[in-house]
């Protein structure tokens, strides 16, 4: 189960030696995160053992839990309170599924700096009775007193994106959880632009669910995500699918061997574990293996190093865009990786300029969003500037 690299994830940031030399300076890990040198070993090992061809020890029964252990140990959650999914919106919808919001009607609270993917999500669930409560911004913000005048007695569950998708909003998710418990009602947290780039503990906050993909912060590729539930929640909660991996006893009475029973050809029981209430079976072996890697880099590198690391960058940026002519929208007290800033027509104004001077960023409509990791350093971010400053 050997994923190791010669690369040492406490040496001086940036680590820009972990990774393969990019064709562009890039600031787009808020789209997809670069794989290090330590992840494609990692692919390179598991490619290996999936073609017979050689010798090694890869195990992926073992490395699935110990990949599920890494992910607890770095949202200080308890390994059974774990499991896989397919996506962060996959964990979203089967905790939608598991409260049974559409059979048993509720009403949901969230607000428009939640993942723009979820809008279609609440937007059904309105079609179906369910009461959908939204929340808007004000100036990239999400008021707290909102969510104080909007989480009612009736309220059945409160769901936003612990970091913003859109600007980097942090939420106060502790406090979120706090006005939601007073009045009985759930907490839902998207954190796929949280965990991995800001520290974040799942006791403190008291979150009761959240889900995250692998392939941003978490350093490693697309298919697979994991959904954290609080543990004394399960038996609140229905199944919300059922699959092989719930199981945690089965006896079969079909098979040559088996005990003969002309009554019943099997009996199972259900593990009550994260793992019993929503894996099913096959998962991506190949992403485990290099979340194996990526999560022991973010263990030995630590997500507050990285968060100290960045923030100079964050702040030289914060300062300079604005004065060449670029609203932020991004508040200066976050603590997450991501800026944004207003540009009309930034594909056209920005496309061109960026791609003659090989700068990856995220360009939209009306505003264009850079995003900041370990392989970035202050050369990268001025480099920006003077590429901005030639409009």
């Amino acid at each position: 189960m050997s994923t190791t690299s010669r690369f040492d994830p406490k040496s001086p940031l940036p680590h820009k030696q972990a990774f393969f030399p990019m064709v562009e300076t890039y600031f787009n890990a808020g789209v997809q995160h670069p794989l290090s040198r330590g992840c494609l070993k990692a692919i390179e090992e598991y490619v290996a053992y999936k073609g017979f061809h050689t010798e090694n020890n890869f195990d992926p029964i073992a490395m699935r839990e110990k990949v599920k252990e890494q992910f607890a140990e770095l949202i200080n959650a308890d390994a059974q309170e774990i499991s896989f999914v397919g996506s962060t919106t996959a964990g979203e919808n089967l905790i939608i599924q598991a409260l049974q919001l559409i059979n048993k009607g509720g009403r949901v609270v969230t607000d428009d700096l939640h993942y723009f993917g979820s809008y279609q999500i609440y937007g059904e669930l309105e079609k179906r009775g369910v009461e959908v409560i939204t929340i808007r911004h004000k100036d990239g913000i999400i008021d707290m007193a909102d969510y104080e005048a909007a989480i009612t007695d009736d309220t059945t569950l409160v769901a936003v994106s612990g970091v913003s998708t859109f600007n980097g909003f942090a939420h106060d998710l502790k406090r979120i959880c706090e006005i939601a418990h007073r009045k009985k009602a759930y907490v839902y947290a998207d954190m796929i632009h949280q965990i991995g780039a800001v520290p974040f503990d799942v006791k403190d906050t008291d979150v009761d669910f959240c889900s995250c993909g692998s392939f941003k912060w978490l350093m490693a590729d697309q298919g697979i995500g994991f959904i954290y539930v609080k543990k004394n929640l399960l038996e609140q909660i229905e199944r919300p699918w059922f699959g092989k991996r719930q199981v945690k006893n089965l006896t079969t009475h079909v098979f040559p061997g088996d005990e003969a029973n002309s009554k019943i050809p099997y009996e199972y029981d259900l593990d009550e574990t994260t793992d019993g209430y929503f894996s099913v079976w096959s998962e991506p072996r190949i992403v485990i293996a290099q979340l194996h890697y990526s999560l022991s880099y973010l263990l030995e590198c630590g997500v507050e190093r990285i968060m100290k690391y960045r923030q100079p960058m964050i702040d030289y940026l914060q300062t300079a865009i604005p004065k060449l002519g670029f609203k932020p929208l991004t508040s200066k007290e976050s603590p997450a990786p991501i800026l944004a800033f207003e540009c009309d027509n930034a594909h056209k104004k920005l496309g061109p300029l960026f791609k003659e001077a090989k700068i990856s960023a995220s360009l939209y409509k009306g505003h264009f969003r850079v995003a900041i990791s370990v392989y970035n350093d202050m050369e990268d971010v001025k480099y920006l500037i003077d590429t901005l400053k030639k409009l």
